[in-house]
């Protein structure tokens, strides 16, 4: 749901001959934009770095080598190229928003954040950097900020599908479910082909344990994008919900294939298996859904409840106590359990 920013240049005055310096690498830097436009990476790379050879602080095709190495989710040489970049000009504002996605695809929050509050002080009417604002602090759970980024956004461009996806979400995460199923219907009247859409949907009927409407609505997400690691994870805890074990196992297994870094994918595989009360296995999961987000929704509570089924009661009523505190558990189950 985020976009890369890709620095383009116009020269007009390439219809001549010239083989000077400049000309040449305004040249390679056209075939590197051209290659990368087309997903042509090792091309891209080449001819920015031919452009590199004769200028090293050519500043947009050092910024561009930050991009072709982001688009291969090389996301900390990326931060290398961004830095060089804003080392030859530090006025350079595109490297800073770009270097900005590099931080968030590495969890860099705050890094990110720099970044993003200097941009938007050279450009406080970017919708880019707004959108971007809000999606580092909805990842720092800091929901006001996230939409008060997002409202200025669409203030900006209110026809953004995108924009009102990601307000939905975070009035999702703050539990006004009615008010998210707004901006998510706005959205697909934007764009009915938006599968982040549906899957925003589908949460908010999963929160209402209506299983079927969220099936339907995460089928709906996978005919446009059959192989998105998030929507197979999704309807995988849908099947673990309505007791479709093995089916939940394949769509969550797939999901790790295609993204082997999402904490939601290992929490709901550990779910499966404290289903399945194979507890050895549903401890190992949970604890690394836990390593990679400490916030992943309820990896405590079933974290504890695996420990309990194991019989390390002591451990397992410690963390049952953290899922109360986190709204996940009541008190009521703490004391049914562990007093």
């Amino acid at each position: 749901m985020k976009k890369k920013w890709i620095v383009c240049i116009i020269l007009p005055f390439l219809i001549s001959c010239g083989n000077d310096d400049v000309t040449q690498k305004q040249r390679f830097l056209i075939r590197g934009n051209n290659a990368l436009a087309e997903q042509n990476y090792r091309d891209a790379q080449r001819f920015l770095q031919e452009a590199l050879k004769i200028d090293s602080c050519y500043t947009p095709a050092v910024n561009n080598l930050g991009v072709v190495f982001y688009e291969q989710s090389q996301y900390s040489k990326a931060v290398l190229a961004y830095n060089n970049t804003l080392d030859c000009d530090p006025m350079y504002i595109d490297a800073y928003i770009n270097r900005a996605n590099a931080f968030y695809e590495l969890r860099e929050y705050y890094r990110a954040l720099d970044d993003l509050e200097y941009a938007k002080s050279q450009l406080p009417d970017s919708v880019k950097v707004h959108f971007m604002l809000g999606l580092v602090h909805s990842k720092l759970r800091r929901y006001d900020q996230s939409l008060n980024a997002f409202n200025r956004a669409l203030q900006l461009d209110s026809s953004n599908a995108e924009i009102w996806i990601n307000r939905g979400s975070v009035k999702y995460y703050q539990d006004k479910y009615d008010q998210a199923l707004e901006d998510l219907e706005k959205a697909l009247e934007l764009d009915p082909f938006e599968g982040n859409a549906y899957n925003a949907i589908a949460l908010i009927a999963i929160e209402n344990e209506d299983y079927q409407k969220a099936l339907e609505m995460l089928e709906k997400a996978l005919s446009f994008e059959a192989n998105e690691p998030y929507y197979l994870n999704n309807r995988g805890f849908v099947y673990l919900q309505m007791g479709e074990l093995e089916k939940a196992k394949e769509d969550i297994d797939a999901s790790i294939v295609y993204d082997a870094s999402n904490p939601w994918a290992y929490r709901n595989k550990g779910l499966y298996y404290l289903k399945k009360q194979q507890y050895d296995e549903a401890l190992k999961l949970l604890k690394q859904a836990a390593r990679l987000d400490p916030y992943a929704e309820k990896v405590h509570y079933y974290l504890a409840q695996t420990l309990i089924q194991m019989g390390q009661s002591a451990e397992g009523c410690n963390l049952l106590q953290t899922a109360v505190n986190d709204g996940y558990a009541s008190h009521e189950e703490l004391k049914g359990i562990c007093q």
